[in-house]
């Protein structure tokens, strides 16, 4: 079982550094070793403290109190950012055997926003309920430009419904943009209201209301089967009968659709429940052309341009100028899954904007609370000088050299590009005697 576990440890893309209840390296894998520049030569089996402050170990922290800690931003160095957790490892005994760290490298994001920073206008499509770059749109926009049915499934919040009004706003069509939302509406009336009435008077359907238009059914998944199919039937014949009615009329628009993410697993039938039937029955899901509007969780890329954008229209309506966002800020929003999505995002924008004062940059503490994120230096860093973490990665790396040089300083010198003098000053500074 150890050489899979090794192998899985090896294999992520996160620093994993375990240790023995002294504080000894027990593992530190490659990309440890490449964030770091220490191989896993010279620190296993040596003392974490004797690469690394004390002060600035999460490990040791974590061993102390026994308790396990989550998403701790950490900086340590300059141009490194990253995302801490760290357990306390225990045997069967219940006694404290070690702890393991494993690290996430969010540099890339902080990267993105400084140069975001450089090139304030940024090309979404549309407003700020849905922003989307217009070549994440491309094949949404092609199917648009067609009377192609078409359903957008994903999340609460994703922008579907946005989307829906930019496919229709893009489409060149002359007739209304006409919405209605399948599960707000009576089960008994949902026909009449879609397909319209034919009797003594004669009553207009969104069909009808949204002629040379766009219709956008929401939740299409809650209609009715028996509604579900004469759906399925007036698109694949592009004609429909009225309620009580047998003349046939064409249908003159182009018919969009909304579902959850769920709704991919579709059978021959839908299961009715106690209120409504759920599901979308073969013959109308597969008249759709489908495109999955995705969350924001999986649009970690585009969440530091997409906060930026989201700012600036939260800071010009309170008139006050748009801050900032420092690594850290990067980093929870990162860090953040946001299943409210794109509300709950604006939501959290519209909150900086009105606590950040004139002059500051965006922190973590700025954000709502259950965004924000512990951070390391406010946890065991207190007193650090503000070049401590510096000094601590260049401590490492006289150690690394000394241990490759074979404890030649000459050698160690040059491996470092400094002089055998200032090695001596670096050994008695550091205390490597």
């Amino acid at each position: 079982m150890r050489i899979y576990l090794e192998a899985l440890l090896e294999a992520i893309n996160d620093a994993v550094t375990i240790v023995d209840q002294e504080g000894t390296v027990l593992y530190w894998n490659r990309v440890a070793e490449e964030a770091y520049h220490i191989s896993r030569d010279v620190i296993i089996g040596r003392k974490i403290g004797d690469f690394f402050r004390r002060e600035s170990v999460m490990l040791f922290q974590v061993m102390e109190s026994g308790q396990a800690v989550y998403q701790v931003y950490h900086e340590p160095r300059p141009d490194m950012h990253v995302m801490i957790n760290t357990v306390p490892i225990y045997d069967e005994q219940q006694q404290l055997a070690g702890a393991i760290s494993i690290e996430r490298n969010v540099s890339q994001y902080v990267k993105l926003n400084a140069e975001l920073s450089r090139k304030p206008d940024i090309p979404f499509a549309l407003d700020s309920t849905i922003p989307f770059k217009v070549e994440q749109l491309s094949t949404i926009s092609l199917i648009g430009l067609t009377d192609i049915p078409l359903l957008l499934t994903g999340e609460e919040g994703v922008g579907k419904h946005a989307i829906s009004e930019w496919i229709h706003s893009t489409s060149g069509r002359t007739g209304a943009f006409v919405t209605m939302n399948c599960a707000s509406i009576p089960e008994g009336l949902l026909e009449a209201e879609l397909f319209g009435y034919q009797g003594e008077e004669e009553r207009l359907g969104k069909f009808d209301v949204a002629m040379d238009g766009t219709l956008l059914l929401k939740n299409i998944h809650t209609l009715p089967l028996t509604i579900q199919e004469k759906l399925a039937e007036t698109l694949r014949t592009r004609s429909f009968h009225r309620v009580g009615g047998s003349t046939s009329i064409p249908l003159h628009c182009r018919l969009i659709a909304t579902a959850p993410s769920n709704m991919y697993d579709v059978s021959e039938s839908v299961i009715p429940s106690s209120e409504k039937f759920m599901g979308i029955c073969s013959g109308l899901y597969y008249t759709f052309q489908q495109e999955e509007i995705p969350p924001l969780r999986d649009r970690k890329q585009d969440l530091t341009e997409l906060s930026t954008y989201l700012l600036v229209e939260a800071c010009q309506r309170l008139n006050k100028p748009v801050p900032s966002f420092s690594a850290e800020a990067v980093a929870a929003l990162v860090s953040f899954d946001w299943p409210g999505n794109l509300p709950q995002l604006k939501n959290a924008m519209e909150h900086i904007a009105l606590v950040v004062q004139t002059g500051h940059t965006v922190l973590s503490r700025d954000f709502p609370v259950y965004a924000r994120l512990p951070l390391l230096h406010d946890m065991t860093e207190k007193d650090m000088p503000l070049n401590a973490h510096a000094e601590e990665l260049e401590r490492a790396r006289i150690v690394d050299s000394l241990q490759r040089a074979g404890g030649n300083k000459a050698k160690a010198a040059r491996m470092l590009s400094i002089s055998r003098g200032a090695l001596y000053y670096k050994l008695k500074q550091y205390g490597l005697e």
